[in-house]
C-alpha cells in the first residue's frame, strides 16, 4: 500500500534511483537556461471556476519566475476574469442549451456573441494586459480546441494584439483536441499568418500528432513534447511526503455533472446512471470499511450536482462521508493530497493527485484524460463508468491505492516538467536577444 502523503514542507529526500524516461518524454543533458529577466503575460483561463485551470496556471507563472522570468510574470484570463469566483449564474444553463444544439447550428449562432464580447470585453482586456510585457506564452490547458469556437477566437485575439506590439508568442504545455470546424481553422490559420508564433510545446503524443496534422506541420511549427505544468503542484503549494498515521484511509469522490459531461463526451452515462454509479462507488468503499470525502473542482455544475446528491450520500454512511470544498487551486491541491486515492473524470484533480502521489482511478470522458494516463504510464488505472459496474470501479481503485506511485518515478516526472519550462525559458531569452 501507499504509504506516503502529503505536508506542508521542503523537496523529499532519500528517493530511489528514477526508472528509464519512456520514449514521449523529454530527453537529454539538463537544460540551464539563460536567465531572460522576461516579463511574461501568460494566455490561459487561471480563472475559470474549474480550480484545476488556476493550478495549471500558477505552477506555471511560478516556474517561468523561479528559472529566470521577471517577477512581472502572470496570467491573463482569456475570458477576462480577474479573480478566482464560483462562476457567472447563467453558465449551466448555457451549457445545457449549446449542448441540446446540433454541432453546425450551434456554430452559427454563436458568432454574434462571441464578435461582440471579443469587440467589447476581451481585445480591450488583451490589450491592457500587454502593457509592458516582453513576450506571451498561450498555456497551459486544452486550449487548443474548437468547441464552439470559443478558444479559436480568443487565441487569435491575443496573437494578433501580441503581433501589434512585435511581442514573440509561445504555445506552451497545451492540449490539442481534434473535430476543428472550418472557420475555427480560418482563425488559427489567420493567427499563424501573424509570425509570431514561435515555438509550440504541447503536453502529450495525442496533442503533438493533432497540432502537427492541424497546422504545425504546414506552419513549419511541428510541436513539442513538454509534461503538464499542473505536475509541479506539489512543489508550488510546498508539499511533501510523510509517513502516514494509522488513521483509516479517506477516498476522494471529484463528482462532475453529468451536464458537463454531455458536453465534452461523445458517450456519457445518462444522468440517473450517473448518480447511481456514483452512489454505488461510494457504498463499496463504504462497505468495505473505508471513509469517503466527496468533493468537486469547483465548477456551479459540479457544485450543483455534489449538492443535490448529498442526501443520498449521508443516507450511505453517516460520518463515514464528508463534504469538504476548495475555493482556490491551492486549498484544492492541499485537499487532494491528504487523501489515501481519488476517483475523478476532471483531468487536473488526477494529475494532482499524481504530482502528490496520490493513487487514483480516472473515470473516462474525454480522449486528453487518457492521454495524460498514456504520459505517465497509467493506462491501467483508467475506468469507463459506461461499462463499468461500480462494485468493479472501487476494486479497482483499491488496487491502484495498494500499488501506489512509486517516489522515483514521481520525482523524475516532476523534473521533467520542470525541465520543459527550463526549454521554453531558453527560447523566450532567444527570441529577446535578437
Amino acid at each position: 500500500m501507499n504509504n506516503m502523503r502529503f505536508t506542508g514542507g521542503e523537496t523529499i529526500e532519500g528517493m530511489r534511483q528514477p526508472m528509464s524516461p519512456p520514449p514521449h518524454v523529454l530527453r537529454g543533458p539538463g537544460i540551464k537556461p539563460r536567465r531572460s529577466a522576461a516579463r511574461v503575460r501568460i494566455f490561459n483561463v487561471k480563472y475559470s471556476p474549474n480550480l484545476g485551470d488556476g493550478l495549471l496556471s500558477e505552477c506555471l507563472e511560478q516556474a517561468l519566475i523561479d528559472g529566470g522570468a521577471d517577477p512581472d510574470t502572470w496570467s491573463v484570463d482569456l475570458a477576462g476574469r480577474t479573480a478566482y469566483g464560483p462562476g457567472s449564474p447563467g453558465r449551466s444553463a448555457r451549457m445545457r442549451l449549446l449542448g441540446a444544439v446540433p454541432d453546425p447550428l450551434r456554430r452559427l449562432a454563436i458568432r454574434a456573441p462571441l464578435a461582440i464580447a471579443a469587440r467589447r470585453y476581451w481585445r480591450p482586456h488583451y490589450r491592457r494586459s500587454l502593457d509592458g510585457a516582453d513576450c506571451v506564452v498561450i498555456g497551459g490547458g486544452n486550449l487548443i480546441a474548437d468547441l464552439d469556437l470559443n478558444f479559436p477566437t480568443k487565441i487569435a485575439l491575443a496573437v494578433e494584439e501580441a503581433a501589434r506590439r512585435g511581442l514573440p508568442v509561445f504555445i506552451y504545455g497545451c492540449g490539442v483536441s481534434g473535430g476543428w470546424s472550418a472557420r475555427g481553422r480560418a482563425l488559427l490559420e489567420g493567427a499563424l499568418r501573424h509570425k509570431a508564433i514561435r515555438r509550440v510545446f504541447v503536453r502529450d503524443e495525442r496533442s503533438r500528432r493533432i497540432w502537427n496534422e492541424l497546422a504545425g506541420t504546414a506552419a513549419g511549427l511541428e510541436a513539442t513534447l513538454v509534461r503538464d505544468p499542473g505536475l509541479m503542484a506539489a512543489e508550488r503549494y510546498g508539499l511533501r511526503p510523510a509517513a502516514r498515521t494509522g488513521k483509516p484511509p479517506v477516498i476522494g469522490l471529484n463528482l462532475t455533472s453529468h451536464l458537463a459531461l454531455r458536453y465534452h463526451s461523445e458517450r456519457p452515462p445518462s444522468p440517473a446512471a450517473l448518480d447511481a454509479w456514483y452512489l454505488d462507488l461510494a457504498r463499496s468503499l463504504i462497505g468495505q470499511g473505508h471513509t469517503v470525502a466527496v468533493f468537486a473542482n469547483g465548477s456551479p455544475e459540479d457544485r450543483a450536482c455534489a449538492q443535490r446528491l448529498r442526501p443520498a450520500f449521508e443516507a450511505l454512511g453517516g460520518a463515514a462521508i464528508h463534504f469538504p470544498e476548495a475555493h482556490t487551486p491551492q486549498e484544492l491541491t492541499h485537499l487532494i493530497a491528504g487523501f489515501t486515492a481519488i476517483a475523478a473524470f476532471r483531468m487536473h484533480a488526477i494529475i494532482a493527485a499524481y504530482a502528490c502521489a496520490v493513487p487514483f482511478l480516472a473515470l473516462a470522458w474525454d480522449p486528453k484524460l487518457e492521454a495524460f494516463l498514456q504520459s505517465v504510464s497509467r493506462e491501467g488505472w483508467l475506468c469507463r463508468p459506461a461499462d463499468t459496474l461500480a462494485t468493479v470501479a472501487a476494486g479497482q481503485l483499491l488496487e491502484a491505492m495498494h500499488g501506489g506511485i512509486p517516489d522515483a518515478e514521481r520525482k523524475l516526472v516532476v523534473a521533467q516538467a520542470r525541465r520543459g519550462v527550463a526549454m521554453l525559458q531558453e527560447e523566450i531569452a532567444r527570441a529577446l536577444a535578437r
